[in-house]
């Protein structure tokens, strides 16, 4: 997936610090890293798992992986309840690093004529692999992938792409 420069430069262009952006990278990216959401599920009821209807001892960090929330609707929202608690650009931040990978996997994947970030994020595949559309940090996401459509495409062309 994308390398975090291009993540840190995008967030930066959204107005969003290199600091958030690399703490929601690692955590993105290397959650089982990150111990402040350890805790965060440690402390967390919603984030036990449970065996046949009573709460064990672990917790969803211990399952969630490299991108997980991608794939998991459960895994994405416990990241994002624990982002939302550091603020709109946590969750902002989540958001883009979602979209930029998944940008970058449609490239890699699909060849097509006159491709656009707004063809790429079509609202039933993005409810699927990101989010709920109609959240307010996606959307402005979205917005801004969408105005900076041509130069997210040329930073993750299939030349660029190894």
């Amino acid at each position: 997936m994308p390398e975090w420069k291009n993540h840190d430069k995008w967030a930066e262009k959204m107005g969003i610090s290199k600091e958030t952006s690399k703490f929601v990278n690692g955590l993105i990216d290397f959650p089982k890293n990150c111990q402040e959401f350890q805790d965060f599920c440690e402390r967390d009821p919603s984030a036990r798992i449970f065996t046949k209807g009573r709460p064990t001892r672990m917790t969803v960090a211990s399952l969630i992986t490299h991108d997980s929330g991608r794939s998991n609707k459960f895994y994405r929202e416990i990241q994002l309840k624990f982002l939302s608690q550091k603020g709109s650009d946590h969750v902002k931040a989540y958001y883009l690093h979602q979209v930029l990978d998944y940008i970058e996997w449609w490239i890699k994947n699909y060849s097509e004529e006159n491709l656009t970030v707004e063809n790429i994020l079509q609202e039933k595949r993005l409810e699927k692999k990101i989010g709920d559309p109609i959240n307010e940090e996606l959307q402005s996401v979205v917005k801004f992938a969408i105005q900076n459509s041509e130069e997210i495409l040329q930073d993750y062309s299939r030349d660029d792409i190894k």
